[in-house]
């Protein structure tokens, strides 16, 4: 049997019934509510009753007093915070003109009072900018005001070795921006540590930000770092809850910009394993009877140690293997055949997620590439007989059949080769990094 809870409490329930009117619109910002006298008329209560559910709203942030007038819905005009827009490139103006020039387009009038200080740092600010114990910081601090409003506060902390005499000691605007003093100063960032926490504000933060009761706050740290790891800044930003909303773009890397080719090592093995059984498991749903047996790990494992098994990457995960050596396979080629200045393609796997790019031709011109390095005239290839589709993707990309080969307890052998300087192409770019000892 269900048990019901205790009725919530009537001064709850009004706060609960004017919320949900705030909520759906039927009271818009600006509007006054029901007198206490009238709440407590409607409910059949008492006035302090009322009184208690309005505050549990003006406690919200949702409501103000105006006393003698009445309550009134808060009008709330957030400002769009973007943390990202930090490193972004800005015309060498007053480091305030972003944040001006936002609130201009939204027909708001901007300002900053700022003060700048020399102070032992709070273990927090020391912490993260890996100070010794005595090590003190110049802190700019900002409080930005919105029509008159005070929207967030931005306290920046240097250490006092790297900014001192400098502009960003005076507390005025920096017409090209703190950050690029900072770089001049020769501690340019080059990327930074951003760490979000929400909370109550502490008294100092209310009586700065002029903040009623009820309104939490978010706090954005960000730290500065310089090339070598050093951080050189770090930022406190306390953003009112009822003012702002936080926005982060993010764009997704476009695949083939994030591609590289590199030679497989013994720890690569689970993975062209993984590629080659991945690659097999699409052929048989597609009625493909191409690969439908286990991977000779042996033969893999011969061609990762002597340097022909390839790892292509994107954004550093595995995405396709290629395989390329000077072995004529004696079932297919011929003795004359076997002495011709020709490069060997094997094993060649895309992952299906991966496809779509034509990272295959890219790997062939790549292949074609590596022929022509170690002086070779032709790229050569066997394919499954029964793959029609293969054998056509191949002709397209430039390959000419030579003859196809019904070698006994062998499905491959229709063989193709091309000139090793063709390019197709139509693929994405295969940069080559390699191993540091190869260098």
């Amino acid at each position: 049997m269900a048990v019901s809870g205790r009725a919530r409490p009537l001064y709850q329930r009004i706060a609960d019934k004017l919320r949900a009117q705030i909520t759906d619109g039927t009271l818009g910002p600006g509007n006054r509510l029901p007198t206490e006298a009238e709440i407590a008329s409607d409910w059949d209560t008492t006035r302090s009753t009322a009184v208690q559910g309005l505050k549990v709203l003006v406690n919200e942030g949702l409501i103000i007093s105006d006393r003698p007038r009445g309550y009134f819905v808060r009008s709330r005009r957030p400002m769009v915070y973007r943390p990202q827009s930090e490193f972004r490139k800005r015309a060498l103006s007053p480091e305030m003109d972003q944040f001006l020039t936002q609130m201009s387009e939204e027909g708001r009038e901007a300002s900053q009072h700022i003060e700048v200080k020399v102070e032992a740092p709070s273990r927090h600010v020391r912490d993260r900018l890996k100070l010794r114990e005595g090590e003190l910081v110049v802190v700019r601090q900002r409080v930005r005001f919105i029509d008159g409003t005070p929207y967030n506060t931005n306290d920046s902390y240097y250490p006092l070795s790297l900014v001192q005499n400098s502009e960003i000691m005076n507390p005025d605007d920096i017409a090209r921006g703190a950050n690029v003093v900072l770089a001049e100063l020769g501690h340019g960032q080059v990327r930074a540590l951003d760490e979000l926490h929400v909370r109550m504000p502490t008294p100092e933060e209310a009586d700065r930000l002029q903040l009623g009761p009820g309104t939490p706050v978010a706090v954005h740290l960000c730290t500065g770092f310089t090339a070598d790891g050093r951080p050189v800044r770090t930022v406190i930003n306390i953003l009112p809850g009822d003012r702002h909303v936080i926005t982060y773009e993010r764009s997704r890397p476009r695949l083939e910009d994030t591609l590289a080719i590199r030679p497989a090592v013994s720890a690569d093995l689970p993975t062209v394993v993984d590629l080659w059984e991945h690659a097999a498991s699409w052929l048989n749903d597609q009625g493909i009877d191409q690969w439908q047996y286990p991977p000779r790990q042996e033969r893999i494992e011969a061609n990762i140690e002597s340097g022909e098994c390839w790892i292509i990457e994107a954004d550093g995960a595995p995405v396709a293997t290629i395989t390329v050596d000077e072995h004529a396979d004696p079932d297919f080629w011929s003795a004359s055949e076997a002495n011709d200045p020709a490069l060997y393609v094997h094993r060649m796997v895309v992952r299906r997620d991966a496809a779509g790019m034509d990272l295959g031709s890219a790997m062939l011109d790549w292949a074609g590439s590596e022929a022509l390095r170690q002086g070779k005239q032709l790229l050569r290839l066997d394919a499954w007989r029964s793959n029609e589709g293969l054998q056509r993707y191949y002709l397209d990309r430039g390959f000419a059949h030579v003859r196809t080969v019904d070698a006994a307890g062998r499905s491959s052998g229709a063989l193709f080769q091309r000139a090793a300087d063709y390019s197709h192409g139509t693929g994405p770019t295969l940069p080559t990094t390699l191993p540091d000892s190869t260098h």
